[in-house]
């Protein structure tokens, strides 16, 4: 590492060496760095914590000062605007940079889809979408531009890439948080998200290990048990977590609150597991970045130890940071409990010190960024947004098109003696989006009668249409529950008759039906009326009756 980057990771320390810093390597200036902490500095870097607030005040400035945290995780509940947060971050850099002379890690869990914090145009799509296009390089983008927005608004590490294998169809609470079912595709595409982070200087934050995809409870509501055995885990939850370990130091892993006796005989959370989080994922996977707990103050780790006593074991089993989210007085009481482990030798002090080499190697990276001040603002009309983003989400959605519907549709051995269809005639299109239902509209070359549904609409909205347009096709696009309860109902000879988008989560519209056609898109994007537009008679004239892939 250069002089100049070392400067930008560690300012004081490089200028308090003055003619001496040229010589001296990240590791030394780490070292150096570590040996002139306080214990409370140094038990404080191995927490990330939560707090209530929109903005700094005294109550959280002096618990910064006090107990020294090394890193922040921000929830919906600390953001109204993008301004507003910008300010929020800048002002936690410098109370803890003034506290500790050390960068903070300042995080958030934008996935994409429903959990996406910020305010981001077009939405960003669900994993599962971006694992349909079956393309490493748009994930890496994705991962890449989602950075960007991060940067622009003061964070530097997320909570993401999940790397759990789910079945779209399965009732696993990951569900579409997912990139897919297939072990070496979540590998390739949750790896290539991640490398996307890192262009952008954000550490990407792998979850949850060793996986919990096949999982039906949340842990976050109580203690929950994976049955799987340790072939299963291996040949299957473990894949995309050894090609995400290849990425080196600068990244992390969130350890699962779910109990798996096939890797730990004594039955204890992963996040309290040695044989879990050492032996499994530093021994044998050979994982050197940074291992973080999912948050202690969850059901899943609440019901099984007092909160302070399981930071305290979750570090002494292979955690590098403990997190805390939810409760001050919490935090408190667990800092001091460390503290007190290190005190009187319960948690060895080169332990520790192993711990927070790491810690600081990833803050260097993370640290090390300086936006081009000729680059235009990402901020505009309260959102984030760029002319590349609005590319890459249009090729996104193109792909999902193109894998579900082209390549089953005109695979090349029928490319020649295939015959396109005829114009579908008058649709009626249904929808609660009435983006969807516009945006087909105005791109389709049929005559289109729209309807817009709502959670009051019933069977008769559809017939009554239906019979008074005579309508050749009916296209209804589902985007919840109640539009799905609504297509179920409908008459045998309209099911017949309709082409099903679903926009929605997969078990939505089962994989067995009675329609003309389904096309699972599971992607909710302003142009997605368009695309199906575009590719209408194609849909039509296909042989396949379900476009989903076979994750």
């Amino acid at each position: 590492m250069s002089n100049t980057l070392l400067f930008f990771a560690f300012p004081a320390l490089v200028l308090a060496q003055g003619n001496a810093a040229p010589s001296k390597s990240l590791d030394e200036i780490i070292d150096l760095k570590i040996s002139q902490m306080s214990l409370q500095e140094k038990v404080g870097q191995l927490f990330i914590v939560g707090f209530p607030y929109t903005k700094t005040n005294r109550d959280l400035e002096k618990f910064i000062t006090d107990y020294k945290p090394g890193a922040f995780l921000l929830f919906k509940r600390n953001i109204v605007s993008l301004e507003q947060v910008k300010k929020l971050n800048e002002d936690l850099y410098k109370i803890s940079y003034q506290s500790t002379k050390l960068p903070p890690l300042i995080a958030i869990d934008q996935e994409g889809g429903a959990v996406s914090r910020l305010p981001i145009q077009p939405s960003p799509p669900n994993a599962l979408a971006i694992g349909q296009t079956q393309s490493s390089e748009l994930s890496e983008e994705m991962g890449y531009q989602t950075g960007l927005f991060l940067r622009e608004v003061g964070f530097n590490m997320n909570l993401a890439p999940v790397l759990d294998i789910a079945d779209p169809y399965s009732t696993s609470f990951i569900g579409v948080r997912s990139f897919g079912s297939d072990p070496n595709l979540v590998k390739e595409i949750g790896t290539a998200y991640a490398k996307g982070l890192l262009r952008s200087k954000v550490i990407p934050t792998a979850k949850h290990f060793p996986g919990t995809g096949n999982i039906k409870a949340d842990p976050h509501s109580t203690v929950v048990n994976n049955a799987a055995s340790e072939n299963d885990l291996k040949k299957k939850d473990l894949v995309p977590f050894e090609g995400y370990s290849s990425l080196g130091t600068n990244v992390a892993v969130m350890l699962s609150h779910s109990i798996y006796p096939a890797l730990d005989p004594k039955r204890v959370p992963a996040s309290f597991s040695s044989k879990i989080s050492t032996e499994l994922l530093r021994n044998d996977l050979k994982y050197k970045g940074l291992v973080v707990t999912d948050d202690l103050q969850m059901k899943g780790s609440k019901e099984v130890l007092r909160t302070d006593l399981a930071a305290l074991k979750a570090l002494l089993a292979g955690a590098d940071i403990v997190m805390m989210t939810w409760s001050v007085p919490d935090q408190e009481r667990a800092m001091k409990t460390v503290k007190l482990a290190v005190e009187d030798g319960r948690f060895p002090i080169d332990s520790l010190n192993q711990k927070l080499h790491r810690i600081l190697v990833t803050k260097a990276f993370a640290n090390i960024y300086r936006r081009d001040p000729n680059l235009p603002s990402l901020m505009a009309g309260g959102t984030l947004s760029s002319q590349d983003y609005v590319e890459l989400e249009d090729k996104v959605l193109t792909e999902n098109i193109k894998t579900n519907l082209l390549t089953k549709t005109l695979p090349e051995a029928r490319a020649n003696t295939r015959t396109p269809a005829a114009a579908a005639g008058k649709v009626c299109a249904y929808s609660p989006s009435k983006e969807f239902l516009d945006s087909f509209k105005s791109a389709s070359q049929e005559t289109v009668i729209t309807k817009q549904l709502f959670g009051t609409s019933k069977v008769s909205d559809v017939t009554t249409v239906n019979k008074s347009s005579r309508c050749n096709i009916v296209l209804m696009a589902v985007t919840g529950p109640k539009t799905a309860r609504l297509l179920q109902m409908l008459p045998v000879e309209i099911k017949k008759s309709a082409v099903v988008v679903n926009l929605g989560s997969p078990g939505l519209v089962p994989k067995e039906h009675g329609y003309r056609k389904l096309i699972q898109l599971y992607f909710n994007h302003k142009d997605s009326g368009k695309k199906v537009a575009e590719h209408f008679l194609e849909i039509l004239s296909s042989e396949s009756e379900n476009f989903a892939w076979n994750h």
